[in-house]
């Protein structure tokens, strides 16, 4: 999904929320390594409790080699990863993982024949970002994140994405409220735990 902001300040507001503006970000095949590896890791519990109650919402739009592993850590099949996201298979988050200067969480798919883990910030999208009503909602948030990474000021873009969410009906608005509350709590700790659940993967 593309959305009308310049890659390099995408590139500064993920430095900004992970915290990590002096270390590399770990590929998908290095975090999955370290994870088998017994490396040191720990449970986000609060993070893992927010992603796992939005339930099976979570899709890998460009699942390539390495961007799923099995609960083994030997990575699925390019043929498997193929025809998950040919059938836009939906998952949900079991656990979030803070791996050294990385972040990897673990996955079910809603028929339970996938389990596994693959990298946060590059590895799932929220299925609900594809809806065209959401879209300007999408895009208004994402204003408010870029400006929160910039230390620039967030209230006027955030009364413009709560009008555009309080205009919304039926279950899209239901999705926007929620998303508006967890950016809320974005803007006061500005880390990526507190990305609304809407904007992952965007």
């Amino acid at each position: 999904m593309k959305i009308g902001i310049k890659k390099v300040t995408k590139l500064a507001v993920l430095t900004a929320l992970c915290g990590i503006a002096n270390s590399t970000i770990l590929p998908a095949s290095d975090v999955a390594a370290a994870t088998t590896v017994k490396a040191p890791y720990s449970t986000a519990k609060k993070w893992t409790a927010k992603l796992a109650k939005a339930g099976y919402v979570f899709e890998l739009p460009n699942a390539e080699k390495g961007a799923l592993y099995h609960q083994s850590g030997k990575p699925y099949r390019q043929k498997t990863l193929k025809k998950i996201v040919k059938n836009q298979t939906l998952f949900k988050v079991k656990r979030v993982n803070k791996i050294h200067n990385g972040v990897s969480v673990d996955l079910v798919s809603k028929n339970g024949k996938y389990k596994g883990n693959t990298v946060y910030i590059n590895g799932i999208l929220n299925h609900n970002s594809k809806i065209k009503e959401l879209q300007p909602l999408i895009k208004a948030e994402l204003r408010v994140m870029d400006a929160r990474g910039d230390q620039r000021p967030t209230a006027e873009l955030l009364k413009q994405a709560e009008q555009i969410a309080t205009g919304l009906t039926g279950k899209n608005k239901q999705i926007a409220l929620t998303s508006i509350k967890q950016l809320k709590e974005f803007i006061k700790y500005g880390t990526m735990a507190e990305t609304p659940d809407l904007l992952i993967g965007s």
